[in-house]
């Protein structure tokens, strides 16, 4: 187990270095546009432009892998990632941070396709599970982590900009020595939306409304801190407190979803979350203290969506797990590019209470439909296949659950047959095996 662990540490040591990076430019990046005298419009369309680039990155990245391999795909999107961050602290102009931040996302769909899609090829199959669950705790800790540099400077100087720059590059280091060989090409995948409608439609439109919160969150959170109040540093922990809520009812939820009608947790977690949001909204502005938690709570009650949403979905479906988590991607990150969006003009006009409000109307609808769904279709499991937390990253992370086959049968290499048949010859999405939240 060590010895395997060891063997793709230099991988588990470019993603630490890399999140702490993206973690520290997500949240400074709405702080900085901030400090320009930007609206809060104009910030949140720049945090969908990065969600829009990562959907684009979705379908466009493994034609680029396919041509030039794993490691050249890894430098040029991690230098493109870089640029797009000294360009964003060097540019005020927003139709500039449109394009900036688009690149920026396009890029990270690749920098974590590359990193899963290598890890999914070296683990043996019976540690897949293992270099899953480190995977996500790596995932976690460099996003807490980037928080924490949010205090060692000024949002409105360079040094920050400098140093997440700074993170990026190094993260090609370890790629770019690693000894390790390089992985085999990424198939393409292809999906059905209505074959996965048909699979679960709590699942895929739970997906999008989490997807609002989360998106919602990441582009617009850190302003929701400012209007509280909070300065740079402490808008990362407030940061942090999500993601760690996020992070901590993962398994809890999971695992309670083992043992009873999936569609069930997600329907309440979704209530939860709408319950915590109201609360948030009346209370937030009494404390610091009270705002933390509040953003715990919404974190707790929101993050867990993603891969309860895929379990479900695979639940009740033939196509393999990797298709079934490139179809929960794209929802969600529709609902992320929609989210900012809708959010802005919210909070510009009653505060930050106004993100609490969001999150409850966006919770609260997607609640109605699940226990809409749940009155209408009484849908029997078909597997019994425990719950996985997936990071929400790529779909390609798919292939490093315990309980996906070592070698995939012959029909997932092309499964458009299949899933025409099954949809009575409905038009087919067709997605990269991986993408690049956020």
């Amino acid at each position: 187990m060590t010895q395997m662990l060891l063997r793709v540490g230099t991988l588990f040591l470019a993603v630490a270095i890399l999140l702490a990076g993206h973690g520290l430019q997500l949240t400074l990046l709405p702080i900085r546009a901030e400090a320009l005298g930007w609206s809060t419009s104009a910030i949140a369309m720049t945090g969908s432009a990065y969600f829009f680039g990562f959907v684009v990155g979705c379908l466009m990245i493994p034609s680029v892998v396919a041509r030039v391999a794993h490691i050249r795909t890894f430098m040029v999107m991690a230098a493109i990632a870089t640029l797009a961050l000294l360009g964003a602290g060097l540019l005020d102009h927003q139709p500039a941070w449109l394009l900036l931040r688009f690149a920026t996302g396009f890029a990270f769909s690749g920098l974590y396709m590359v990193i899963e899609s290598w890890l999914s090829d070296a683990a043996p199959t019976d540690r897949r599970g293992t270099v899953l669950a480190v995977y996500s705790m790596i995932c976690l800790f460099g996003m807490v982590i980037g928080q924490a540099f949010l205090g060692l400077g000024a949002p409105d100087s360079l040094q920050l900009v400098m140093l997440a720059a700074m993170l990026l590059c190094l993260a090609i280091v370890p790629i770019g020595l690693t000894r390790m060989a390089p992985p085999h090409a990424l198939p393409r995948t292809r999906f059905s939306p209505r074959v996965l409608l048909r699979a679960s439609r709590v699942a895929v439109i739970c997906a999008f409304f989490g997807g609002m919160v989360s998106g919602a969150l990441w582009a617009v959170g850190p302003l929701v801190g400012r209007a509280f109040g909070l300065e740079a540093g402490d808008v990362g922990l407030m940061m942090a407190m999500a993601i760690a809520g996020g992070a901590l009812a993962q398994l809890p939820a999971g695992r309670l979803s083992d043992h009873t009608d999936r569609r069930v947790v997600i329907a309440g977690m979704l209530t939860l979350g709408t319950v915590v949001a109201v609360l948030g909204a009346i209370f937030a502005d009494f404390s610091t203290l009270m705002l933390y938690v509040a953003m715990f709570s919404v974190g707790a009650a929101s993050m867990p969506l993603y891969a309860l949403c895929i379990a479900t979905a695979s639940d009740n479906t033939d196509m393999p797990l990797i298709q079934v988590a490139s179809g929960i991607l794209i929802m969600n990150s529709l609902g992320s590019i929609a989210g900012p969006l809708i959010v802005a003009p919210l909070v510009g006009w009653v505060g930050g209470a106004g993100f609490f409000i969001y999150a409850a109307i966006c919770l609260g609808l997607g609640a109605a439909w699940a226990f809409y769904r749940i009155s209408v279709t009484e849908r029997p499991r078909q597997s019994e296949a425990p719950f996985v937390i997936l990071p929400k990253t790529t779909p390609v992370v798919a292939e490093l659950s315990p309980d996906l086959p070592a070698e995939p049968p012959p029909d997932t290499l092309d499964p458009s047959a299949s899933a025409s048949a099954a949809d009575g010859g409905g038009d087919d999405l067709e997605s990269a095996a991986a993408a690049g939240d956020h």
